[in-house]
């Protein structure tokens, strides 16, 4: 067979002798389709005779058929197999891909910004104090569809105006369609392939934009878009059209690390997303293409021009009418652009760094966290923390803590002085915090007011001695006791006065600050006893069991040592009748759909009877107002009101206390310098108090402490300790209670006369003892190791 002229488009098998004048004379008939016939030979042959002319008319019409059916064949062919293979991946995308996502948006947990609230004392409301976040900052702020549309006053949520501008310029048949816009995704999709248009333009729908948001998969394969558009069905099916665009505007960057329209609002217009008008709701849809080319405050003009088409999209889908179209293009917004407006501080404020420590420890007991995961959920869990703060008090504590040329002393060494204080109301709540002298440079740093555990010196003789023997009716406020060198299985406290008193009462031992009695009472307890009532009544958690024993119990030399917080913890129930609360720096912890996840309000425990703590405020008072009192020198920083107080010195004075409370606040000041080194100025934490708390209760009306019912305040004998008749030479004024015979003294009988009647409520308000011969120091006092 000559190969040349082969039917190469033949229907019908030539035969197997056929020659090819056999086909040239069959041609007419024959359905084949003969390429030889284009030759030029046969072309010459052809035009010879007129029968060959009608034949080759034949032969072309013929042809032409051919051709026809092959193209028709081709298409259908293609068309069939273009179908199967549609239908093969369409089955294949609706049964093998996985369509489904983690996040439920009924209970979103992105990373989102905590807010810290403060209470506005004047009116009881809560505001926005400060705001910390990690990579993502933004609020999450709620819609509901019905109060949105029918513009509640109440309402604070996201208007109905910032819904209608997003979804008429980013997907105008939101609410038509499942969550794929086909006509615009066939657009695209075509475009991917014959460039239509110079913008490579998307086709996702809002709902394709916030599955975009939450995956951040932002490649531009055909895979990823697929995967999205199932996961946009499947939010389509699971969830309302207003939790779809709820989440949507809590999630979009719109610019300068902001995401979500609440912290945008913010930032740009300093208002509240519920506050805005329509043209700034216009403004803020008009980011959202290109944040980074569209910000009003980077690129007026640009959000301009967009801005005004999203109003003109508004007005064509009659979302807005011709006015408010007309008054919106006219309106002039005012672009604040202020980080002020976010309420985010460079350097957070010691009780800012206190309270980010005490609420991830809280999740960590909670909810099991890791230390980790729970400090970076404090940053990203979108949490509003209602602090128990007092602007004011922390201004002015900070007022004085950073005049470093008047407090940061130099030791001999050359080492800094540190302090710390804390500053409680009396249930507990922290009210002011600082960590340290001078400027405070550095977030998470130390915090000298819960970091520094020191040893508490003479503050310790209150509340691990005097109270709980008061307590258990061991002695009473005017009870005799024996100042005297005593010897403790090779052990024998010293007084810093270097000698030894006698015979002397109570209030005159913790006036003086006597260091031989608070040992006896430890002593008579029994130091577990002791331990136990700071540990389980006062909460201390930070001692330890090398002071179970005397000398850290009865003068406060402590392995441990005590931070300002804990110990003005344990003082406050001095002052509010004996009832401990444990100190916290927040209220409660909401999470983003306001769930408390945290509720930080502590529960009184009755640490001390009242009676007992009304003895215990009267008795702390004579250190302030006593005249032999180590911590006389306060009185002068607030002359209007009463307090209560102690001060401490550890071993050497390398550690200096003063604890103290008003009827308003207890407040608890440590100064000391990071490797013990002795602090010469023996008044610095007194004064330091003073200072500060001078400022807190500057404008506070004048108050006093309430004393319990079950107390009694009478006359006492100072020589016997006993109620003095008229025949006593010198008496004082002691609290005593009421009701409990074992804390009652008997008549003095050794001045034998009529007792003394109960004084009245005006007269000698707190006479105390006299001076003894010895001289006494304003505020030096006992070194603990001895």
């Amino acid at each position: 067979m000559d190969y040349d002229n082969e039917n190469l488009f033949s229907y019908d098998e030539p035969e197997e002798n056929s020659t090819d004048s056999d086909s040239l004379e069959s041609e007419a008939s024959s359905d084949s389709f003969d390429l030889s016939s284009f030759s030029s030979a046969a072309m010459e042959d052809k035009a010879t005779t007129p029968v060959q002319k009608k034949g080759r008319k034949k032969t072309a019409k013929s042809r032409k058929e051919r051709i026809l059916k092959t193209i028709l064949t081709l298409f259908l062919v293609g068309v069939i197999t273009c179908s199967i293979v549609v239908s093969v991946f369409m089955v294949y995308v609706f049964t093998m891909v996985d369509a489904t996502m983690d996040e439920n948006l009924n209970e979103l947990a992105l990373n989102f910004t905590t807010t810290i609230y403060v209470e506005d004392k004047k009116n009881g409301e809560w505001n926005e104090y400060q705001r910390l976040h990690g990579t993502f900052n933004r609020i999450w702020c709620s819609y509901n569809e019905d109060k949105a549309k029918a513009e509640e006053k109440d309402y604070d949520g996201i208007p109905q105006n910032l819904v209608n501008a997003f979804v008429a310029i980013e997907d105008k048949r939101f609410f038509e369609h499942d969550g794929v816009d086909w006509k615009r995704t066939a657009s695209a999709f075509v475009n991917m392939f014959v460039p239509l248009s110079d913008s490579n333009y998307g086709g996702s729908t809002i709902t394709q934009q916030l599955v975009k948001n939450l995956t951040g998969d932002r490649s531009r394969k055909p895979s990823r878009k697929i995967r999205e558009i199932m996961r946009a069905r499947y939010f389509e099916k699971n969830y309302s059209k207003p939790v779809i665009v709820e989440c949507y505007l809590n999630t979009i960057p719109l610019g300068h690390g902001l995401y979500g329209v609440e912290v945008a609002s913010n930032y740009y217009f300093n208002k509240s997303v519920n506050e805005l008008t329509v043209a700034e709701c216009a403004c803020l849809a008009a980011i959202t293409q290109r944040p980074a080319d569209l910000s009003p405050d980077d690129n007026p003009e640009a959000n301009k021009s967009r801005r005004e088409t999203v109003l003109y999209q508004m007005y064509v889908q009659k979302y807005i009418t011709k006015k408010q179209y007309d008054e919106a293009l006219k309106e002039k917004i005012n672009i604040v652009a202020n980080d002020d407006a976010l309420n985010e501080s460079e350097i957070n404020s010691y009780f800012v760094d206190a309270l980010i420590t005490q609420v991830t420890d809280d999740l960590v007991e909670k909810y099991g966290y890791e230390r980790t995961h729970a400090s970076n959920l404090f940053y990203t869990g979108g949490y509003k923390v209602y602090a128990t703060v007092d602007t004011n008090i922390q201004e002015a504590m900070e007022s004085v803590f950073e005049n470093s040329e008047k407090y940061a002393l130099k030791s001999k060494k050359g080492q800094t002085l540190r302090a710390g204080m804390t500053v409680l109301d009396y249930e507990g709540n922290v009210k002011g915090m600082v960590g340290g002298i001078g400027e405070k440079t550095s977030n998470r740093g130390w915090n000298n007011a819960i970091d520094s555990s020191r040893q508490p010196g003479s503050t310790m003789k209150p509340i691990a001695a005097y109270a709980p023997a008061i307590e258990q009716n061991l002695i009473n406020y005017s009870s005799i006791v024996n100042d005297k060198a005593t010897n403790y299985n090779g052990w024998r406290p010293n007084n810093w006065y270097g000698g030894y008193w006698g015979n002397i009462t109570v209030q005159y031992a913790l006036e003086r600050s006597v260091n031989t009695i608070p040992v006896y009472l430890v002593n008579k307890l029994t130091p577990q006893t002791s331990f136990d009532f700071l540990t389980g009544k006062l909460g201390i958690t930070t001692l330890n069991a090398e002071d179970v024993n005397l000398a850290p119990l009865g003068m406060g030399g402590t392995n441990g040592g005590i931070t300002t917080l804990e110990s003005a913890a344990a003082y406050a129930v001095f002052g509010n009748g004996g009832l401990y609360y444990e100190p916290t720096l927040y209220t409660k912890v909401l999470d983003q759909r306001d769930n408390v996840i945290l509720d930080g309000t502590s529960s009184p425990k009755m640490a001390i009877s009242e009676d007992t703590a009304t003895i215990m405020n009267h008795l702390l008072q004579g250190v302030v107002y006593g005249a032999n009192g180590t911590g006389k020198g306060a009185a002068s920083y607030i002359s209007n009101m009463k307090m209560y107080a102690k001060t401490g010195t550890s071993n050497n004075s390398n550690d200096l206390w003063f604890v103290g409370g008003t009827p308003y606040y207890v407040a608890s000041c440590w100064c000391g310098y990071e490797n013990l080194e002795e602090i010469k100025s023996s008044s610095i934490a007194l004064n330091m108090w003073g200072a500060a708390m001078s400022k807190v209760h500057s404008g506070l009306k004048t108050k006093e402490f309430t004393d319990s019912p079950y107390s009694v305040k009478k006359y006492y004998c100072t020589e016997t300790g006993l109620l003095a008749t008229d025949s006593c030479k010198s008496t004082a004024v002691g609290w005593y209670k009421k009701n409990d015979p074992q804390g009652m003294p008997t008549v003095c009988t050794t001045h034998k006369g009529d007792a003394l009647p109960i004084p009245d409520s005006d007269e000698d308000k707190q006479r105390l003892e006299p001076q003894k011969s010895e001289e006494s120091t304003a505020s030096g006092e006992d070194n603990s190791s001895q």
